[in-house]
């Protein structure tokens, strides 16, 4: 049986004009390894943070409202 062929992965690409991207390029391109170090393990921080505040939200919309409810019935006559 033949194996399958293995494509490497395409490289990550940001919006040509993001300055978050460009900031990051220019800081891993004249940085020391420290620095670059560094500044990855603030982005895997940063997508931690934001991976758990997503995962708040989802769990908060996945439960059912307790107590009453905010909605009140006015009669028109």
């Amino acid at each position: 049986m033949p194996e399958p062929e293995t494509q490497a992965p395409a490289p990550q690409r940001c919006l040509e004009f993001c300055p978050i991207c460009r900031t990051a390029e220019i800081i891993r391109a004249g940085g020391a390894p420290e620095l670059r170090g560094g500044l990855d393990d603030v982005g895997r921080e940063a997508l931690l943070t934001l991976r758990a505040l997503v995962d708040h939200y989802l769990e908060r919309f996945d439960t059912e409202p307790t107590g009453p409810d905010r909605v009140e019935e006015i009669p028109i006559d």
